[in-house]
């Protein structure tokens, strides 16, 4: 930020905050909220064999482009990209509602992800800039736990406008709040917030490219073995996309090395502190994607209730997040420093992970709900944190980088939990009874969840001694 630039007032800032928790709502819950729709959707477009496209094609273009964003924005300025993404997500967002064919469809999802990826990032970097100390940390953990809200909200909002108003009501929802927030957007954000690299540097876009392609590949092979059936991993629709797409980082860290201004600064990695804080944000919350993909089918096909009943059951995870998302930073903030509190969290999700491994058809509702909580209690501390903690360590002209590769770990993270989660699931299905279910169900829950929390909590052993110490925050 231009330290001579006068700050914004405080009306002002209230005003962006409104608009940026508003977009990034609408983002991570297009998500959730279209797949409770999908099935829908496919039967009115006949569009079985695109199924699986619809979210990819989200989901690619909104991974892909977070660290992208971020890194133009600290060349440009949050305010241009920012009501970039904005306007490409609310025209997406009414092209998909106008869809007649899933291949229209597919396209303006693509459109819609686009501009996701200035959402999700920009939003966790504007409060960065604009805010600091306790402030700043209350606002990072408010940001975070809407992950949450999303991912249980999404499918009960989802099968609400799909029953009762139609499955393109879904898409037009996003245009009011969309629109309202791009105003506000544009006339309350100045154009210098963000801006810390010179305009000559040249773009790095044989980085983009690569990663692109590397990125891409791996999602879209992890999502073809969400297809049913799911082809094996030995396919080359799965497995070969994998094994590409992994073929080609060593090619992208070649890139990146020469490039002036890398879209992910590989500078960032010599530190052993961030290093470990990109690997622990990639890992910690795999529990969260295990969880909400799995539990909702156990209450559906063992415990018999409905969609909707499902979701709420779940509400526990939500409740042990939102709780813990602001009460972890909180703590952090007050004891200048992040590891300790971090690991005592990752001890919690672990504790909640293995109370899954009696779990069965006759397991009281009452044990699943309280480890569900206690692994939502366990993974909310570094959602929130994590992001305290780079955004205090690096230098102020190297956050947009560090938060947009942070936020892009944590996304392709979420995308192996998911599809370890599904994979362990099916292969501990035999007889396709209740009992089956449960028992693939728990052991889903805390494979996934104990090897995410493990590989976390060793990841931050690993900062050096000291090392997990907060900075102090600059004077403005």
């Amino acid at each position: 930020m231009d330290s001579a630039a006068p700050p914004l007032t405080a009306r002002r800032q209230r005003l962006l905050l409104a608009a940026v928790m508003s977009g990034l709502l609408l983002a991570m819950l297009d998500q959730t909220i279209v797949g409770t729709a999908l099935p829908t959707i496919v039967r009115a477009l006949h569009g079985d064999t695109l199924y699986v496209w619809v979210i990819t094609a989200y989901l690619v273009p909104a991974t892909v482009s977070l660290p992208v964003y971020a890194r133009l924005s600290d060349r440009y300025g949050r305010r241009p990209l920012l009501l970039f993404g904005m306007t490409v997500f609310v025209a997406g967002s009414a092209l998909a509602a106008t869809a007649q064919t899933m291949e229209q469809l597919v396209l303006w999802r693509a459109a819609q992800g686009l501009g996701a990826g200035a959402l999700e990032s920009l939003s966790f970097i504007l409060v960065a800039d604009l805010y600091r100390g306790q402030r700043s940390a209350a606002l990072q953990g408010a940001l975070a736990g809407l992950m949450g809200v999303s991912f249980i909200a999404g499918p009960l909002v989802g099968g609400f406008l799909t029953d009762h108003i139609g499955w393109r009501s879904v898409f037009l929802v996003n245009l009011p709040i969309g629109i309202a927030a791009i105003v506000v957007v544009r006339a309350v954000l100045p154009g210098w917030v963000g801006r810390s690299e010179r305009r000559g540097a040249p773009l790095d876009l044989a980085g983009i490219a690569v990663l692109t392609a590397a990125v891409g590949l791996v999602l879209v092979g992890i999502s073809e073995h969400s297809q049913i059936p799911a082809p094996a991993w030995t396919d080359p629709r799965t497995g070969g996309l994998v094994l590409l797409g992994l073929l080609l980082v060593p090619v992208f860290v070649a890139v990146e090395r020469r490039a002036a201004s890398p879209i992910v600064p590989l500078r960032l990695l010599a530190d052993r502190r961030v290093a470990s804080i990109l690997v622990a944000a990639a890992t910690a919350s795999f529990g969260l994607y295990a969880g909400v993909l799995l539990l909702p089918r156990y209450f559906q096909l063992v415990r018999d209730v409905s969609a909707t009943h499902s979701g709420l059951l779940i509400y526990p995870l939500l409740l042990g997040l939102l709780v813990a998302v602001n009460v972890g930073p909180t703590l952090i903030v007050r004891r200048g420093a992040f590891r300790g509190v971090l690991l005592g969290a990752c001890a919690v999700a672990a504790a909640g992970a293995l109370g899954f491994a009696t779990f069965d058809a006759d397991t009281p509702d009452w044990q699943s709900l309280l480890f569900m909580a206690m692994i939502g209690a366990g993974i909310g501390p570094a959602l929130s944190g994590l992001q305290i903690a780079i955004q205090r360590i690096v230098p102020p002209a190297q956050v947009g980088g560090a938060m947009g590769t942070m936020l892009l770990a944590r996304q392709i993270g979420g995308a192996v939990a998911l599809a370890a989660a599904e994979t362990i699931y099916a292969s501990g299905l035999h007889d396709g009874g209740a009992a089956d279910a449960a028992t693939a169900t728990g052991t889903g829950v805390l494979v996934v969840s104990l090897v995410g929390t493990t590989i976390a909590a060793a990841a931050l052993l690993a900062i050096p001694r000291g090392g997990g110490r907060l900075p102090e925050v600059p004077a403005r």
